[in-house]
């Protein structure tokens, strides 16, 4: 319960953080892509920019959880096994 009520305030609180930079960065930027060119604000870009880094963030970390719960699964197996041979 408290877990959720942390990162309920953790997430709320950057959310509040990427409004404020948001509405302070109003410039409109040229960004060149590989094949393309756009003019975007620069609030968009940097919560482009923001939702890769955490999508990535993500990802990773949820590659590395679903490894280590594999393990955990191989040995709590072992175990088991181990247990009954005793």
């Amino acid at each position: 319960m408290l877990k959720g009520i942390v990162s309920f305030l953790v997430i709320l609180a950057l959310l509040t953080v990427a409004f404020v930079i948001g509405s302070q960065n109003e410039g409109v930027v040229t960004v060149n892509y590989l094949i393309a060119q756009a003019n975007i604000r620069l609030s968009t870009l940097i919560a482009i920019s923001l939702s890769i880094g955490v999508i990535v963030g993500i990802l990773i970390m949820l590659a590395s959880w679903l490894r280590l719960k594999v393990q955990l699964m191989s040995a709590q197996s072992k175990m088991q096994h181990l247990e009954k041979d005793h």
